[in-house]
């Protein structure tokens, strides 16, 4: 028989490959489906923030073509080991290891053009329903189609193709390295107990905990210092946790009293023979997860709050400066009605500060001060008008300021990440062209969205208001009946202002589709990436466990002829995957929580409820993935 023939005759025998297969198919229809999405044409013409974010799916795709190649490595680690009899078998009966070696690269070559027609195929039908739910977090309303992508599919037969040629290769060059009596005892491996380093368990601990330290502290000061060094202490916390610390525990538990009770002292020995082996598996899994959650939990929280991120930036569904009534006009003649108007007298002031008062000196967002001896601009409204807008975005109305006396208008309330504290403006004196005025109050109340967020504004008495010799200009703010919808009616208002669009006229609803398009992208993209991270990581466990367990077959046979029971058995297969599973979930969650209270300060959000949502997602489908390998290692070695 041919080598052709006999690699042709184990290809068919799909059903002991099965999860290899599945395993190269579904690496396959991931990167697929992902390229197939970015270059679909509905989502290119029906947004131009699509086709303007390509980065973002370039960095991705190479981040996948990464993972696929991680993924299918360790599977067909898993597959190769678990053929070394049969290829020892082959040895014996006169096959040459050059002949050997060409059988499996023929193999895994042809598992790999298998897996491309599936995952192709599969990935054309799955697009058109990503493509959907991309189109729907990001509202935009578009028909998609099943179409295939021949750049695409170029492009994923031609990386898949590099993937596949490197692990035939790996996987033939194995071959050479074994001889025929190791290929036959493959299943037989004798392990050491690996020695205990209390010195260097306690510093992976301290190094940790550094890292969570600095996640406390203001990162923006010294980022590019202080983030390299948090990275650092954390992954190398983590390869030496789970290196060092992990046998330092189970060797303290080995010397307790319950070591001794029930099927302890066999699982305890399978740990430790078996923790040293796994621990770079294990540490590379626990820094994916905590990427992954952190990532995840990061996209979903600013998708979360879309909403009070652009109410922040636009107060008001239209503001005007002015043709107000051929704006309200235009207004009228769309779907659109006006529930509220509201009007504000403002002086814009070039002066010099002569004292820069906190916080707004420590801010840096404030760019309206003089700096360097240049002039910086600000905005005046009285008091009349300042209670009338108060009123209408339900805001407490400040006491009126007296002679001398000023409320500050949309004053930085500070961030933890900036800066450590704030110092209240009220009581400071600023020295203006006019006179001096005394902050009495506070307060964040926008006076119009046609000014940046920046640009101070100060409420004074009506009289001081009335004397400064500036021109008073009139600002129109609207709330419309839905904002988040446009039929129209925006276009009709730029093409009113013209040139003059960029400065009179500031709306809602163009911020808000610009906003949710883009950070819709950004959190499908985490979350697509995130889903794929997952599988990843439980396949990996799941492979790596079955791996051990075709290597613990005879340790399982020897438990049976003494007399261990079978529920017994089935406990320890429990407790053992537990470990593997849960090792790495529990210290990458705790290193995600970390890091999402960095992002809860940065966003100044409570971003709890979309950090339970995405860890409780990334839970079940983990579970899931243990509850597979259990079974799976069960039917091995029992």
């Amino acid at each position: 028989m041919s080598l052709s023939k006999l690699a042709f005759r184990n290809l068919k025998n799909i059903r002991h490959n099965m999860m290899y297969l599945g395993a190269v198919t579904f690496a396959i229809l991931i990167y697929y489906t992902f390229l197939a999405i970015r270059s679909n044409e509905a989502m290119l013409n029906a947004n131009e923030m699509y086709g303007k974010l390509g980065t973002v799916f370039t960095g991705s795709s190479i981040i996948l073509a990464v993972f696929s190649t991680i993924f299918i490595w360790y599977s067909s680690d898993f597959f190769l080991r678990r053929r070394k009899q049969e290829l020892g078998l082959y040895a014996l009966l006169g096959l040459e290891r050059k002949q050997i070696a060409q059988l499996i690269f023929i193999e895994t070559m042809g598992y790999g053009m298998v897996g491309l027609i599936i995952g192709t195929a599969l990935g054309t039908v799955a697009s058109k329903y990503f493509v959907q739910l991309l189109a729907h977090v990001m509202a935009i309303d578009i028909e998609a189609t099943f179409t295939i992508s021949l750049a695409a599919m170029g492009q994923t037969i031609a990386v898949f193709l590099v993937i596949f040629l490197l692990i035939a290769l790996r996987s033939a060059r194995t071959i050479y390295r074994f001889t025929l009596i190791e290929l036959f005892k493959a299943n037989q491996q004798v392990e050491v107990i690996p020695k205990v380093h209390p010195i260097l368990a306690v510093l992976s601990l301290l190094l940790i905990g550094f890292g969570y330290y600095l996640t406390g502290q203001p990162l923006l000061d010294h980022f590019t210092v202080v983030a390299p060094l948090l990275m650092v202490c954390i992954i190398v916390g983590t390869f030496g946790t789970m290196s060092y610390f992990t046998i330092f525990l189970l060797r303290v538990l080995s010397k307790q009293a319950r070591h001794f009770e029930g099927t302890n002292l066999i699982l305890h020995g399978q740990l430790l023979s078996r923790v040293k082996s796994n621990a770079v598996m294990l540490s590379t899994i626990t820094i994916i997860t905590a990427v992954t959650l952190t990532t995840v939990g990061a996209a979903t929280s600013i998708y979360y709050f879309i909403d009070r991120t652009v109410e922040q930036q636009m107060p008001y569904s239209l503001s005007v400066a002015s043709k107000r009534q051929e704006a309200e006009q235009l207004i009228k003649e769309s779907n659109q009605t006006i529930e509220q108007r509201t009007m504000v007298n403002v002086k814009n002031v070039d002066h010099q500060m002569e004292e820069l008062p906190n916080p707004l000196y420590l801010t840096k967002y404030y760019r309206t001060y003089a700096m360097d001896g240049s002039k910086g601009q600000f905005s005046y409204i009285n008091y009349s008008d300042y209670g009338r807008l108060a009123k209408a975005n339900g805001k407490r109305v400040l006491p009126e300021p007296q002679q001398g006396e000023a409320i500050v208008l949309e004053t930085f309330k500070g961030n933890d990440l900036l800066q450590e504290r704030v110092k209240s403006p009220v009581g400071i004196k600023i020295n203006d062209i006019h006179s001096s005025f005394r902050i009495t109050g506070e307060t964040d109340l926008p006076i119009a969205q046609l000014y940046e967020k920046q640009r101070l504004a100060f409420v004074v008495s009506d009289d001081a208001f009335a004397m400064m010799p500036e021109r008073a200009w009139m600002l129109t703010n609207y709330q419309f009946s839905d904002e988040r919808t446009d039929d129209g009616l925006m276009k009709k208002l730029e093409a009113l202002y013209g040139k003059q669009a960029e400065t009179d006229m500031a709306a809602y609803y163009p911020v808000y589709a610009i906003t949710t398009a883009t950070t819709g992208l950004l959190a499908f993209a985490a979350g697509f990436l995130g889903l794929v991270f997952l599988l990843a990581t439980g396949s990996i466990i799941y492979f790596k466990m079955l791996a051990e367990a075709e290597e613990s077959k005879h340790r399982f046979a020897i438990i049976q002829k003494v007399g261990v029971a079978q529920g017994e058995q089935a406990s320890i297969i429990r407790r053992l995957v537990g470990f593997v599973f849960s090792l790495p979930y529990f210290l990458g969650l705790i290193h995600s929580i970390f890091a999402m209270q960095v992002l809860q300060k940065l966003l100044n959000y409570n971003i709890v409820m979309p950090t339970v949502l995405a860890i409780g997602c990334y839970t079940v489908v983990y579970l899931v993935y243990y509850i597979m390998t259990v079974r799976a290692y069960r039917r091995i070695v029992m």
